[in-house]
């Protein structure tokens, strides 16, 4: 929570102000477009980034992120995403009129459960869309049933992984595609763009007469760029660029493809967005996406890739280590869980992967709030890799933020100072000096190679 001298400096902005936002992603574009939307508030709203927008690098520039509303014990999660879905909807509409293709794609999900029933955190996802009056939306489903609408998890349902709910609403967005509708919407609003080394975040200004106010930034260029308020939405790089106390840390996540043959796409023609056994194995995966790739990941504890000098993690991308895939460990993982899971995929070869970069907070929920260290500094970090589901409405939740309204979001994603468990900061390092860990090569990428 907000300490009691945050709540005492922090200020909402004036009527007028100019508000820079760092970062073009799913936090700065949504925060950008509903800072603009207030037109009696009249904002100046400038968005400032490395690269042309959708940033390369970025974790919102790919082509699936899910769409899903169940949370588990999370009550707000599950509404803000119910919420963004009915705006998902809209925005399909608008492309429709646009004659572009839909970002958000109804396949609804498939939650998958071993040992025989559904683990607790299933229990309360279904509890809360319950709760909520949305019962006709879920469907549970025993083992025969499972192997009757979807033959082709007949393996996972022998192997023990046999108890799921569908959930009809819901499914997945193309992420990449979706940031270019909003980052369009927001130049329609009146948001100003830098982008480039003009727009690259090198520093905070700060006011040589009062060391907790924060003026503006600086550039890669040299310039100053003054501003009322300064909004980090910085992503995965955010603790690499802001002192965020060991409160989020950068950890790279493991994502593979696959691009299966005209027959096997048929037999998964029904495919939903599915999570297998998620709160035990972690892995979860996508239907064809119109261009007929396959998307599999996993979530885990992740690994990290620390800075010289003071060890903070930060992303290592292929926009910067051209040739990096993922550690050979991750494919074998993939691999021994799909034999057991959806075995059809043994035969096929990975035809791209890369570790994706998240900003995990310790307890998995977004730190968005006023920075303890200055009076006019607003970070929204700890995506913690579930983000982009409310790219539509994440932005008026921020501003609440920055306006200080008082909200069961702004309560609940406030500074905190949390304790890490323990091991929390104990991660596989992705390149060091001992070369602990090791990317695979392209020919391991194929089937039945590692």
């Amino acid at each position: 929570m907000q300490s009691n001298h945050q709540k005492e400096t922090y200020q909402a902005p004036n009527a007028g102000s100019k508000i820079i936002i760092v970062g073009g992603g799913c936090f700065g574009l949504s925060t950008a477009y509903s800072l603009a939307l207030n037109k009696e508030k009249n904002y100046k709203v400038w968005v400032y980034d490395r690269e042309q927008i959708p940033v390369r690098d970025a974790a919102s520039n790919d082509i699936s992120k899910v769409v899903r509303m169940d949370y588990g014990d999370e009550r707000l999660c599950m509404e803000l995403a119910i919420d963004s879905i009915e705006i998902w909807n809209q925005w399909n509409q608008e492309r429709h009129e646009q004659r572009l293709p839909p970002v958000y794609h109804n396949t609804g999900m498939l939650v998958f459960s071993g040992e025989g029933e559904l683990c607790e955190n299933e229990k309360h996802s279904l509890r809360h869309i319950r709760a909520a009056g949305h019962d006709d939306w879920i469907e549970e489903l025993n083992a025969e049933e499972i192997v009757s609408r979807y033959p082709y998890f007949e393996t996972a349902v022998k192997n023990g992984i046999s108890c799921a709910y569908y959930n009809k609403i819901g499914g997945w967005c193309n992420s990449a595609e979706a940031i270019k509708h909003i980052y369009n919407k927001c130049k329609d609003a009146g948001v100003q763009f830098v982008l480039g080394d003009e727009g690259c975040f090198t520093g905070l200004e700060i006011d040589k007469n009062n060391i907790r106010s924060v003026i503006g930034i600086r550039t890669k260029t040299g310039n100053t760029h003054l501003a009322d308020r300064v909004v980090m939405c910085t992503g995965s790089w955010t603790s690499s660029v802001v002192n965020m106390h060991k409160q989020v840390i950068a950890t790279g996540q493991v994502v593979i493809h696959f691009k299966p043959s005209e027959e096997i796409k048929q037999i998964l023609n029904n495919l939903p967005v599915w999570f297998g056994d998620f709160s035990r194995a972690g892995f979860y995966g996508f239907p064809d996406n119109g261009d007929g790739i396959f998307k599999i990941a996993k979530h885990s504890t992740g690994y990290l890739n620390p800075r010289r000098g003071d060890n903070v993690s930060v992303p290592r991308t292929q926009s910067t280590n051209e040739g990096d895939t993922i550690p050979v460990q991750a494919v074998r993982d993939f691999r021994e869980y799909l034999r057991k899971f959806l075995p059809l995929t043994d035969d096929l070869d990975i035809t791209y992967s890369r570790v994706c970069w998240y900003s995990d907070s310790i307890d998995g929920q977004f730190i968005i709030g006023a920075h303890p260290d200055y009076d006019n500094l607003i970070v929204a970090a700890g995506d913690s890799g579930h983000a982009m589901k409310f790219l539509p409405m994440m932005g008026t939740r921020i501003t609440e933020v920055i306006e200080n309204k008082d909200t069961e979001y702004t309560r609940a994603w406030a500074w905190r100072k949390v304790v890490p468990r323990h091991g929390f900061y104990d991660r596989p390092i992705l390149v060091d000096d001992n070369h602990t860990v090791r990317m695979v090569t392209s020919a391991e990428l194929r089937s039945s190679k590692i």
